[in-house]
């Protein structure tokens, strides 16, 4: 993940020393580099019938995650990209800031791809423009937006995912199991089309971020949460703006967005991280 553009970077930054953590950021340039190849792989192996999340397994029904939102991303120039996202309510979804603009290319237009298991096909399925990034978003930072969408009629596959509660904001979550999934790669070898292109679920444990910044150059922030890639699990090329959820009190919540992973690789068995949903509280219900 590098910075190619070194006049945007001075533009930006006006000096060299900034423009060298961009070049570091794990965000900057997610479409083209990320998002665009993804798009086409799933493409054409939806067309055989059937992708993500490392170290994980197939998830067969989309009642099993029916918060779960595919999101199409069209960009400037007419190429596809993909991300995921987190239903939160009947006319909001939930995602990364940088699947509507990753520093480098901006997307025009979100397909939101709703109680399917498949991102190209099936489910039902909405456009949109009325995206808002979080207004304090900086590549490392704030990794946060919510998408507009007109209202869908809640069924067995298409529900809300909690979000947590004023009195859970305070809890770091280290320990929990936690619950992610997505459409993305499901191994880092994964340049020709995987066995399947169905979403993917696997389970991680949270971790401090004292134990996840051990994993990275850039600072992990008290805004960011971690899970461990114990055994190669963990989020991959794809997944981005997709859901971190636990069980608390018998009760499924989200507490994490997909923001970036480790340098090395998918599965490297390095963290995951993911902006910390409670740290965006008073934003994410402003906008509700």
């Amino acid at each position: 993940m590098r910075c190619h553009n070194l006049f945007l970077c001075l533009f930006i930054f006006f000096h060299t020393s900034e423009c060298k953590s961009v070049e570091n950021s794990p965000v900057y340039g997610y479409h083209l580099r990320v998002g665009v190849p993804e798009a086409r792989r799933i493409a054409v192996k939806e067309t055989l019938r059937g992708a993500r999340i490392v170290g994980g397994s197939q998830v067969t029904a989309a009642t099993v995650i029916p918060y779960q939102v595919g999101i199409i991303a069209a960009l400037t120039g007419g190429a596809s990209s993909v991300c995921g996202g987190s239903l939160i309510s009947t006319t909001r979804v939930l995602t990364a800031a940088h699947c509507w603009f990753d520093g480098q290319t901006r997307a025009t237009q979100f397909t939101i791809v709703l109680g399917s298991v498949t991102i190209f096909s099936g489910g039902t399925r909405l456009t949109t423009s009325d995206v808002t990034m979080h207004p304090n978003w900086n590549y490392y930072l704030n990794d946060i937006a919510y998408v507009k969408i007109s209202a869908v009629t809640l069924s067995n596959t298409i529900q809300l995912i909690a979000l947590p509660t004023t009195a859970e904001a305070s809890r770091s979550f280290e320990g929990l199991d936690g619950l992610i999934s997505g459409f993305g790669k499901t191994s880092d070898a994964q340049t020709t089309f995987p066995t399947s292109t169905a979403l993917h679920q696997t389970t991680v444990s949270v971790i401090t971020n004292a134990v996840c910044q051990n994993s990275f150059k850039v600072t992990i922030d008290s805004s960011h949460v971690c899970t461990s890639g114990t055994g190669g699990k963990g989020t991959c090329d794809g997944d981005s703006g997709g859901p971190l959820t636990v069980l608390l009190n018998n009760k499924r919540i989200l507490i994490g967005v997909v923001s970036f992973g480790p340098s090395e690789g998918c599965q490297a068995s390095s963290p995951s991280v993911f902006t910390r949903v409670t740290s965006f509280l008073t934003w994410i219900n402003s906008n509700l």
